[in-house]
């Protein structure tokens, strides 16, 4: 029987192996219009002080937990805690895994092999699975989430660099309280001021042209897209909670 082998530390997943499939690094991210928080790079714009994430709109406390919980299964949850009245765009588990020795990964009935595409495959699904070229298999499940009825639950399958990233991801629900119309580039971001954006939004075909469209589009698209942010009130929890099978 092939053996699951992880590196998990205070609750978070640092690396692991099952057959030939390899991964690392799993952690939260989540971000309101100009600060963005990960726990596998640098925060951007957010300080940690006293268990508290500042970011500019607003301080969040948040808990993740990881366990492997058999010999063929990992189970990770996360909480996100408003400690104020606070806009935000999304709430994440993040996943990722080394693309040598995976063949291609699957997501809403769809295949797709490693381009280097930095497309988020991003669909309301409860499951995706990366296939090994040993024949395994990592099955992630989303099994559970609260978006307080302002956000709702999905996957995505991304391929980037030498990596395959899943995200189990909350994103806004219409009606959005804000929405962020935005071109960045290395060198700068505009914002299209806020009554634009909104009218842009509100127009036919305009959300469903501009809703995050630099990650549907990929790396050959310019760094242009809608991005929505609901408010989550003080006391609020939003919470993800998936599985992964090796089998």
């Amino acid at each position: 029987m092939t053996e699951l082998q992880t590196d998990i530390r205070n609750h978070r997943l640092m690396s692991g192996q099952f057959g030939a499939i390899r991964f690392t690094n799993w952690g939260i991210e989540f971000s309101d219009r100009h600060s963005f928080v990960t726990l596998t790079d640098t925060p951007r714009n957010a300080t940690f002080t006293d268990g508290i994430w500042h970011l500019s709109q607003g301080r969040w406390q948040t808990a993740l937990r990881t366990a492997q919980t058999d010999p063929t299964t990992i189970v990770a949850s996360a909480e996100f805690t408003a400690r104020d009245d606070a806009p935000l765009q999304d709430a994440v588990l993040r996943m990722v895994f080394d693309k040598h020795h995976i063949a291609h990964g699957e997501i809403a009935g769809q295949t797709y092999r490693h381009r280097d595409s930095d497309k988020y495959r991003l669909f309301p699904v409860n499951k995706v699975s990366l296939h090994g070229t040993d024949g395994r298999e990592a099955l992630i499940t989303l099994d559970a989430f609260d978006g307080v009825g302002r956000f709702a639950p999905y996957l995505y399958l991304r391929d980037r660099g030498d990596h395959w990233i899943v995200h189990a991801r909350l994103l806004p629900l219409d009606p959005v309280d804000h929405v962020w119309l935005r071109w960045a580039n290395r060198f700068f971001t505009l914002s299209a001021p806020d009554p634009i954006a909104r009218a842009l939004w509100q127009m036919p075909g305009g959300k469903a042209t501009l809703w995050r469209l630099r990650e549907r589009l990929g790396r050959h698209c310019p760094e242009i897209q809608a991005v929505p942010l609901n408010t989550v009130l003080a006391g609020q929890t939003l919470s993800l909670g998936v599985t992964c099978r090796f089998r």
